[in-house]
């Protein structure tokens, strides 16, 4: 709860949204006015809000349709893959996000959370 906390300051204050407009399974970019530049405004305010080094690549999921056609392509299982590449992420988690990733983007702020928690551990 208290990572969460963090994010959604970070995320409220960059959005000048109320608290209450950001829960832990708002969509980052299908809920929000989040735009591009926004995501760098969240990782300079993670990293100093959080005290851990931001990846924006990992924690933002950029490349997450790029990895996804990477294990087909390979011939391997997308979730395993996809575990390697965000290492934040649960197996549970990885396959929701496939599922739905037709309807848009699938980022939620309890993925930052995850991956502030992780950061922290590591």
């Amino acid at each position: 709860m208290f990572s969460f906390k963090k994010v959604q300051r970070v995320i409220t204050e960059v959005l000048e949204l109320e608290p209450e407009e950001v829960t832990s399974e708002t969509y980052i970019m299908r809920d929000l006015p989040t735009e591009s530049i926004d995501l760098m405004e969240y990782g300079v305010g993670l990293a100093k809000e959080c005290g851990i080094s931001v990846h924006d690549e990992t924690v933002f999921i950029k490349s997450l349709r790029l990895h996804m056609a990477e294990a087909e392509d390979r011939g391997l299982d997308p979730v395993t893959y996809l575990m390697s590449k965000y290492p934040h992420l649960s197996a549970e988690r990885l396959t929701e996000m496939i599922s739905t990733v037709h309807e848009g983007p699938v980022l939620q702020v309890r993925d930052i959370v995850a991956y502030v928690d992780h950061a922290k551990r590591h």
